[in-house]
């Protein structure tokens, strides 16, 4: 499902090619150098932004999550969303890097709690704030953003309130599929673990909340930048007659989370078909055919690749401390750690 959907994309990524008059091989090379870094800093602070929000409320929960690891989590969660339905794989990629610093699921779970109330608080206030700024376009991307918005206070409500279904003891379905009593007492486990996490969110000091608001508006600020540079490295200038500086953050803002959570693995072809017609309107064929391509790169496939490769280092490193074996790792760290004869 995950091959076609992609198919579909890079399908609907040639047909807009098409209709600009742009052959694909003439859009690789558009896009100068010195637009490319920059689009890879924004990238770059976008990554380091979220690791940072998860980091600083691990912090303040008291739980041992290095930010090498956060940051590492977001990447693998970018993978694991490329190929699920709706993104549901994210969440899980992310809970599994945790728990390779100590954070348990129900604890983890109480970090990607957070970090949704993050999220959907900066984009509630940008959907309140936005339509009074600029009207005329403002009112729709308020729609998308408040839309993705309760999508995710849904979904972190529907998450608290599973968690405390959990009855002492299991219902007859669980005898029935013999999934174990003690497997239902570990289940009930978590849960606990996750709601005292969540209760423990509305004890954060401001400070703490303040740095995940700052890190949250930092990696949205970043990723909006990336479209902005594509189009200034190609035109030269945005001029006062062309596309403005509105149309360049709010529009591709609004097509971010409108598409975020469409069911095909990595949109199915709806996110470029989206940027194509919202930006339609405001950008010259040519310059939309090659942004297209590169503004997808930098906020989709990029991460999605850097965090197939940081899975596959990780198994790799794994297979090789199980490899070795007990003895060997702790003669290697004696010969590395002397200092003398």
């Amino acid at each position: 499902m995950a091959l076609l959907s992609f198919a579909v994309s890079i399908f609907a990524t040639v047909v807009v090619l098409e209709k600009a008059g742009v052959q694909p091989g003439m859009v690789l090379g558009q896009i100068p150098v010195w637009a490319h870094l920059l689009a890879f800093a924004a990238f770059g602070v976008d990554v380091l932004a979220r690791g940072a929000r998860v980091f600083f409320v691990a912090r303040a929960l008291g739980l041992p999550l290095r930010f090498r690891t956060s940051v590492r989590a977001q990447l693998a969660g970018d993978a694991l969303a490329a190929v699920t339905p709706s993104r549901l794989g994210s969440d899980p990629a992310k809970l599994a890097l945790f728990r390779g610093d100590g954070v348990g699921v129900g604890q983890g779970g109480g970090l990607l709690l957070g970090e949704m109330a993050s999220e959907a608080s900066i984009l509630l206030v940008a959907a309140g704030i936005i339509p009074l700024l600029v009207p005329e376009v403002g009112w729709w991307v308020a729609l998308g953003l408040g839309g993705y918005a309760a999508t995710v206070v849904a979904a972190g409500g529907a998450a608290l309130l599973a968690s405390g279904w959990w009855r002492p003891s299991p219902p007859v379905i669980w005898g029935t599929l013999r999934l174990g009593a003690a497997r239902w007492l570990t289940l009930r486990k978590t849960a606990g673990h996750f709601r005292a996490h969540a209760k423990e969110l509305t004890k954060l000091p401001a400070p703490c909340v303040a740095r995940a608001l700052g890190a949250g508006a930092l990696h949205i600020a970043a990723r909006l930048a990336v479209l902005p540079v594509l189009v200034l490295s190609l035109s030269g200038s945005v001029p006062v007659a062309g596309p403005p500086w509105t149309d360049l953050i709010l529009r591709p803002f609004f097509v971010l989370y409108a598409t975020a959570l469409l069911p095909p693995p990595g949109g199915g072809g709806g996110v470029e078909l989206t940027f194509a017609s919202v930006l339609a309107v405001t950008l010259p064929p040519a310059t939309l055919a090659a942004t297209l391509v590169w503004w997808r790169w930098y906020t989709f496939y990029l991460g999605a690749l850097l965090g197939w490769l940081s899975i596959g280092v990780g198994r790799l490193r794994t297979h090789k401390i199980l490899d070795t074996g007990p003895s060997h790792d702790l003669t290697t760290s004696f010969s590395a750690t002397r200092v003398g004869p």
